[in-house]
């Protein structure tokens, strides 16, 4: 049977999960689907993770989960039917402070309890049957009975990395209950640093890549929903990674941006009109968060305008009706005069407002990152990498940029699912190199010296009064052999042909075929140029040694100018352009 791997990831503010199949992973091993993305209802927003909410009937049995539990809830509030219902909110969070125990209890909104080991039993049964209910509809892996028949299905689930041995079982013990069994578990630091490992990440633009180096140290940042937790993790001489330090951080996490949206809501407003409103028109308060839920992700602290907000019908009714006046006449006379205009159905905030909203947390997160600067654990790493959903805010990647301008903190694309994407991955393979079979050959264009008996005349140029071939395509990877991704093998070493060059711009091609010899055959194609500055070269024997690795989905350049120790490098995709 062909192995599909399913990581699940139970998160303090969402939750999600991801998958592929064995073939996948050995044809191309990034090919990685995530949960087609969540509806929350509100046009524009869908997300590959759904909030970690969780609504049971009475009986104790699930009723939904994610969004559609919160829309649920709302409508029997306000058909006020509600109180025999349990609503759970972000409920791994106290799980997150304490240690799971067989007899931990979590709380839900209204004050009852439930066991958290068949409350995780009851989320991940739910997890399991919404992902085999997505692969029928789908047919990705052909009808149900085949993917039954053909299949053997591997759970990963990632957990926190505090964790101890007893809470890892109480995990399994609910993963079996849910009918998750065998059940793999890795630690969500593990999980993240098995994918960051596999693409290309800088801490800036003009920085070399990072990739991991064996007996080093890295720092892996989980800036989630509810708080902050970093793990050191030492890669050790045959690469595997030791983790050797863990610290639960005391930052706010992406959920005081939420919070304080409110505040300012309630600031906005009169407190008893809001808190009138928020009760009667419960379905659209919440589309009111939806709508700030959109805006936020699109926001940076560099964004020339701040957001422009829909509001909701009701609250324009209700407003109107109470004080027979004009939304702006309450903005005139607040804090606020200048910095918000009501048009229409919008309300526009200046960005100064959106910075007052993200500032709490952001301050936090910034204060957080500036004393593990300064940890003298921390100094002994090579990279500081950002991942979890609150480092996947455009706000809080200006914030290092702006704060950290020279350290080796990294933010990463992606960085709220780093940790699924890394699940799946382990759960093909935990070993620790991982080989890819290249499909094309990659290489760089160049000049040698002219061969009369091998070269095209048509290709003859001159330079220093000597004979060069041009458009010369010299291959470091070759299509059909495998390599171990992240390592560099061969070098090619090109002399400069010219004094006095300031750069140079070195071509970087793809051809399908092994047995390219230039760069203008039809079956060879350019990716692009990497771009090289130049030190020293009056006296004309400059040379540059070009290196190529392979990653998930990506090559990796690297040039370095000889007896220079700056490094330049870019990524291209692996693809036939």
């Amino acid at each position: 049977m062909v192995d599909l791997v399913l990581c699940i990831d139970v998160g303090c503010s969402h939750t999600g999960y991801a998958f592929s199949s064995a073939r996948e992973f050995e044809t191309r091993l990034l090919d990685i689907h995530m949960n087609e993305e969540w509806m929350s209802g509100h046009a524009n927003l869908h997300t590959y993770k759904a909030p970690s909410i969780v609504l049971l009937q009475p009986d104790k049995t699930l009723a939904a989960f994610g969004y559609d539990a919160e829309r649920r809830y709302v409508a029997l509030q306000e058909s006020r039917q509600h109180d025999a219902w349990f609503i759970f909110r972000r409920f791994k969070s106290e799980l997150k402070i304490k240690q799971f125990r067989k007899d931990s209890v979590i709380l839900e909104d209204g004050g009852k309890s439930m066991n958290a080991i068949a409350l995780f039993s009851l989320v991940l049964k739910y997890l399991k049957e919404h992902f085999l209910s997505s692969l029928q509809e789908s047919g990705r892996y052909g009808p149900m009975e085949t993917v039954t028949r053909d299949y053997n299905i591997k759970y990963v689930l990632t957990v926190p990395t505090k964790w101890d041995n007893a809470s890892r079982e109480c995990m399994k013990l609910a993963a079996k209950k849910a009918g998750l069994s065998p059940t793999h578990l890795f630690s969500e630091s593990e999980a993240a640093a098995r994918y960051l490992g596999l693409i290309p990440i800088r801490p800036s633009e003009t920085s070399p890549f990072y990739l991991p180096k064996p007996n080093s140290k890295q720092a892996i940042v989980n800036l989630g929903g509810c708080g902050i937790d970093t793990t050191i993790q030492e890669i050790l001489f045959d690469g595997t990674i030791r983790e050797i330090s863990k610290n639960i951080g005391a930052g706010t996490g992406a959920t005081r941006v939420d919070s304080d949206f409110l505040k300012f809501i309630g600031t906005l407003f009169p407190a008893d009109f809001i808190e009138a409103y928020s009760k009667k028109h419960k379905l659209d308060f919440l589309e009111l968060q939806y709508e700030f839920e959109v805006k936020k992700k699109k926001f940076t602290m560099e964004s020339e305008l701040g957001a422009s907000l829909e509001l909701p019908a009701s609250i324009i009714k209700l407003y109107t009706t109470r004080y027979k006046q004009p939304m702006q006449y309450m903005i005139d006379d607040s804090e606020y005069v200048g910095r918000i205009i009501s048009r229409d159905e919008y309300l526009i905030l200046d960005k100064t407002v959106m910075k007052d909203i993200f500032g709490p947390a952001v301050k936090s997160t910034v204060g957080y990152l500036t004393n593990l600067s300064r940890d003298p654990e921390l100094k002994q790493c090579d990279a500081i990498i950002l991942v979890g959903g609150f480092a996947d805010s455009p706000v809080v990647a200006g914030a290092v940029r702006f704060y950290f301008p020279n350290s080796n903190m990294i933010t990463v694309e992606g960085a709220d699912i780093c940790n699924l994407i890394g699940g799946v991955i382990l759960g093909h393979s935990q070993n620790t190199v991982i080989r890819m079979t290249s499909r094309y050959s990659y290489g760089i264009g160049m000049a040698v010296p002219f061969n009369h008996n091998a070269h095209p005349r048509q290709k003859l140029f001159m330079a220093k009064d000597l004979q060069f071939c041009s458009d010369v395509f010299r291959p470091q990877i070759f299509g059909g052999k495998t390599y171990d991704i992240g390592a560099f093998s061969t070098v090619t070493v090109l002399r400069l042909n010219r004094s006095q060059q300031k750069r140079i711009r070195i071509p970087v091609h793809v051809a399908r075929l092994n047995n390219v010899k230039f760069t203008t055959d039809n079956t060879c194609s350019v990716l692009g140029k990497l771009t090289v500055n130049i030190g020293d070269s009056s006296n004309g024997k400059v040379t540059v040694n070009v290196q190529m690795a392979l990653l998930g989905d990506d090559l990796i350049v690297m040039a370095t100018q000889d007896g220079s120790t700056e490094t330049s490098s870019a990524s291209f995709p692996l693809v036939w352009k």
